[in-house]
């Protein structure tokens, strides 16, 4: 048990020294192309600054009320959407699995969402919804059609030996689904929530970016290219790649210990 432990904690290290690594390789690539440009002209420093410039400004704005609030406010729309969408693509897909009438009337629309670029929904959308509440449509039309595709598909494509085991035991169909079917989908299940939560980030934010709720990150970087600020439009796409990299990591760590492994601790 020691030793497990010993290794986990080295197999860590490892990670975060790996991680620091690349991450200062790619800030020293983006130093030395800051330079480059800069190089014969120093006003191209406002088109690309320095990380450190950068990172100067983040900490600068970070800390303000203004700054947090629209942090805050645009982490409350994306996660509301990712969670109406996640939700609503895991319904639609135990019905269309469960009814061929369902997966005629749905699947077309859900393809046809999947199909047409995020700009289009945001700027189609804009013309009956409040700015207030695009963010959130336009995160959970992103999310529900990966959710539903991925529900739909593993249910329909379940293991046959297992649909097999469950004949043999004479567990109806209400039981199969609940205790075969669905149990057999949930890492397939992770894996697309995971993508779709990098996808709700981006469509979530550009939904803010053109139509400008008050309090956003969105708001934030438009009004920033707005001012010619491009140190404040780095410093905010930085906070949200930060932000989506966090949010990305737990959903994974808490699918992996709880669900995955029934809440079962590794001590």
């Amino acid at each position: 048990m020691i030793s497990t432990t010993k290794q986990t904690k080295q197999s860590i290290f490892k990670k975060i020294i790996k991680i620091v690594l690349i991450a200062t390789f790619w800030i020293l690539i983006w130093e030395a192309a800051s330079r480059l440009v800069s190089r014969d002209n120093e006003l191209l420093l406002l088109i690309l600054p320095s990380p450190f410039t950068v990172f100067k400004k983040w900490i600068k704005i970070a800390f303000t009320a203004r700054f947090i609030n629209a942090e805050l406010l645009t982490l409350s729309r994306i996660f509301i959407g990712f969670v109406i969408g996640s939700a609503l693509g895991f319904v639609l897909g135990i019905l269309t699995h469960l009814s061929k009438i369902f997966y005629s009337l749905f699947s077309p629309i859900l393809k046809i969402i999947r199909a047409i670029p995020v700009v289009a929904i945001i700027i189609l959308m804009y013309l009956f919804f409040k700015s207030s509440t695009l963010p959130i449509l336009i995160v959970c039309l992103m999310v529900l059609p990966l959710v539903w595709q991925t529900v739909h598909d593993g249910l329909k494509n379940t293991d046959k030996k297992l649909l097999e085991m469950a004949k043999v035991f004479y567990l109806t169909k209400r039981i199969t689904l609940l205790r075969v079917k669905l149990p057999s989908i949930i890492p397939n299940l992770i894996t697309v929530c995971v993508n779709a939560l990098g996808l709700a980030w981006k469509s979530g934010v550009a939904a803010e970016v053109i139509c400008l709720p008050k309090n956003s990150l969105g708001t934030l970087l438009w009004h920033s290219k707005g001012s010619v600020d491009f140190d404040e439009v780095y410093a905010v796409t930085l906070t949200v790649v930060i932000l989506s990299i966090i949010i990305e990591f737990l959903l994974k760590f808490l699918c992996n210990r709880y669900v995955l492994k029934g809440g079962k601790s590794d001590d």
